[in-house]
Formats: structure tokens, C-alpha cells, sequence
């Protein structure tokens, strides 16, 4: 493995860092009693809200800046997101400003490594790659959520250190990585094809399901008895499943072309009924449908994506794609909430309903599909 190459998968890592406070949620909503529930998982979901935001101004910061830079500077404001939850963290807004640095921060290095690999890689070598960071991506959200509900055992606090490993990964892509912008050999003034959007529209739809496990599983853990290393250990299997997932990426695209997306869907749908269980040995598998869904479905359509359009207009379609995602995670409490108390809500019926809500999604995939061949490749 180049220099090149290790300095874009260990920036990679961090694509997942907020799985650090997926096994604290339980932890921070005791602290403070008197918030509603869903002011507690705002903590996460303002995360993939910011990074909305990040995402699509890297299209043009990397035409001014070196992909390099970008990434350090997204690097230094996940650093300074998790020193500041560490140092102040007596009133809830104090939080919610940790997870707005947090969310900048991963949105600028979340779409500035992934156009690296569609600018520095091409062909079946990209997907190869792709797979790589699937794989460097769940190592590091298998680490954080791991060490996070160690380290919440001191106090959930202590968690957010886990933010400063951001340190060393500046180090390794100031050494490593070259000052190139992000261009193309030609000026395409191609248009961004419908397709790219419709995707998009899907990707909001499937993250508005998933992101009930970042928001939930801790509290139902605790419901039924357990504490945060539980947690942690529950939330690294969703991100640890993801190592196996990257290593077979290419054999499973291989495999169900251009229904990979809906596979991973169809995935996530059983990952959600076998959590809602509750049985603990279920609750382990259950994760890793959802670890194994997540780690071939995003890899998988930021590829995609990429292929759809000219080079050039690749940062600005992954932005598209990753952007409509995380806004979907920002919605997930509100949407599914809402659907659960309908049904008398309670924190399985949130599951069921998640679960629900992903075959429909599947569902969807399967009759409006748009991915074509061409996208493969």
C-alpha cells in the first residue's frame, strides 16, 4: 500500500467517528431528565446535518485549496469538536456546538477522501479501492464506538477523547499526501444527469431508517438491563461486520449489479426485525445486518454516483449522494417518532417501525432503480 493510498484510509477513518457517541446517548439523556428524547438524539443527528453543509462547499474548496488541506481542516474541526464536549459540557447547547465542529468536520473529509479515490484511481482498481475504505472506515467506527463506551465508564465525557485521534491522522497526510486540486484533464460542462438526484431522493429515505440504531440502540440496551460498554460492543459489530463487507465489495457488486443497493436494503430490513426481538444474541446479529447493509450500500453508491457523471462533476455528485444521506439521519428521529406514536410509541415499536420503513424502501429501490451498467464500472 502506497503513502498516498494510507494517508486517504486513514482519513477514511473518521467517516464513522460519530459512532463515538452512539453508545453514550443512554448516558447523556440521564444527565439531563428534563429533555425530551428527541433533544438528546438531536446530539447526533446535527452531526450529519453540518456536514450537509461541508459536503457540497468542498465542490468548490477544491478547486481554491489542495485536497490536502481540506482534508486537515476537517480533521481540525473534529478535533476541536470533541476538545470542546470534553472541557464544557454542563448545558445541552454546549453539546449541540461539539456535534455542529463534528459534523463540518466529517462532511469535509467524508467527500474530499472519497473524490480522491475517483480522482487518483479508475476502473475495477476504484471499486477495489472503494472496498478498502469500506474496510478503513468500519476499522475506525468499530474503534470509536469501542473505545467510547470504555472510556464512558470514567464518565461519558471522557468519550469524546476518543476525537483527538484526529492529531495523528494530520500528521500522516501532512507527510504523505500531495498538494493536488481537485480537476479534470478536460473542462466537462456536462449537467448532472436525473438519475443522480433520484438516488439522492432514495438515500434520504434509506438513512431516515438506519440512523434509528445511532439513536436508539443505547437506550433500548439500557431498557433491558445493560450499560454503555454493552452498547459499545453492540455498536462495533455494526462497524466491525463492515471489515467483511469491504473485502467482498467488488464479488458482491459482482454479483447483484446494479440491485446491490437493494440488496443492502433488503439487508437492513432483516438487521431491524431480529433488534426488535430483544433478545441480546439477536440483538449482536441484528447489528451486523445493519453494519454489513451500511458498509456495501454507501461504498457502493458513492461509486456509482462518481461513474454517473465526467470527473470533474464526481466531488459534486458523491456531495449529492453523501449530503441527501446525512440530511436523512438529520430527519430520522422526527419521521420514524412521529410514525411510533401513532402505534402507542415505544423504544421497540421505533424498531418495528424502522424495519418497516426499510422494506418499503427496498421495495422502492427494486421498481425505480437508477443504476444503470454503465455505473458499474
Amino acid at each position: 500500500m502506497n503513502k498516498k493510498l494510507i494517508a486517504i484510509m486513514t482519513l477514511s477513518m473518521f467517516l464513522l467517528s460519530y459512532m463515538a457517541l452512539t453508545p453514550i446517548v443512554a448516558n447523556i439523556y440521564n444527565n439531563f431528565p428534563n429533555e425530551k428524547l428527541e433533544n438528546i438524539q438531536m446530539i447526533v443527528t446535527l452531526i450529519p446535518l453540518f456536514s450537509v453543509i461541508t459536503m457540497f462547499l468542498c465542490n468548490p474548496l477544491s478547486k481554491k485549496i489542495s485536497m490536502k488541506n481540506i482534508g486537515i481542516i476537517g480533521l481540525s474541526l473534529i478535533t476541536l469538536g470533541g476538545a470542546f464536549t470534553y472541557i464544557f459540557h454542563k448545558f445541552i447547547w454546549q453539546i449541540y456546538l461539539s456535534s455542529i465542529l463534528l459534523g463540518l468536520g466529517i462532511g469535509l473529509v467524508n467527500v474530499i477522501s472519497s473524490s480522491m479515490i475517483s480522482y487518483y484511481f479508475n476502473g475495477e482498481e476504484k471499486m477495489k479501492v472503494m472496498g478498502y475504505q469500506s474496510i478503513f472506515v468500519s476499522i475506525g467506527g468499530t474503534l470509536f464506538s469501542f473505545f467510547s463506551g470504555l472510556l464512558a465508564q470514567i464518565s461519558w465525557p471522557h468519550s469524546y477523547l476518543c476525537f483527538f485521534l484526529a492529531l495523528i491522522v494530520i500528521i500522516i497526510n501532512i507527510a504523505y499526501l500531495p498538494n493536488d486540486k481537485l480537476k479534470s484533464k478536460t473542462d466537462s460542462k456536462e449537467k448532472l444527469p436525473k438519475r443522480i438526484y433520484l438516488l439522492a431522493i432514495i438515500s434520504v429515505l434509506f438513512f431516515i431508517s438506519i440512523n434509528v440504531f445511532n439513536t436508539s440502540v443505547a437506550i433500548l440496551l439500557e431498557n433491558l438491563g445493560y450499560k454503555s460498554d454493552i452498547s459499545g460492543m453492540v455498536t462495533a459489530i455494526y462497524t466491525l461486520i463492515g471489515l467483511i463487507a469491504g473485502f467482498i465489495l467488488n464479488k458482491i457488486v459482482k454479483i447483484f449489479k446494479t440491485n446491490t443497493l437493494t440488496f443492502a436494503c433488503f439487508l437492513a430490513t432483516i438487521g431491524f426485525f431480529l433488534i426488535a426481538t430483544q433478545n441480546i444474541i439477536l440483538i449482536f446479529i441484528g447489528s451486523a445486518f445493519l453494519g454489513f447493509a451500511f458498509a456495501t450500500r454507501n461504498p457502493a453508491g458513492i461509486t456509482f454516483s462518481a461513474n454517473m457523471t465526467a470527473p470533474s462533476k464526481s466531488a459534486l455528485a458523491i456531495a449529492i449522494f453523501n449530503g441527501a444521506g446525512q440530511f436523512g439521519c438529520f430527519l430520522s428521529p422526527y419521521v420514524i417518532n412521529y410514525i411510533s406514536n401513532i402505534f402507542n410509541a415505544n423504544i421497540i415499536t421505533t424498531f418495528i417501525v424502522s424495519g418497516i420503513f426499510m422494506l418499503i424502501v427496498t421495495i422502492i429501490h427494486l421498481l425505480i432503480n437508477p443504476i444503470k451498467k454503465e455505473d458499474l464500472i
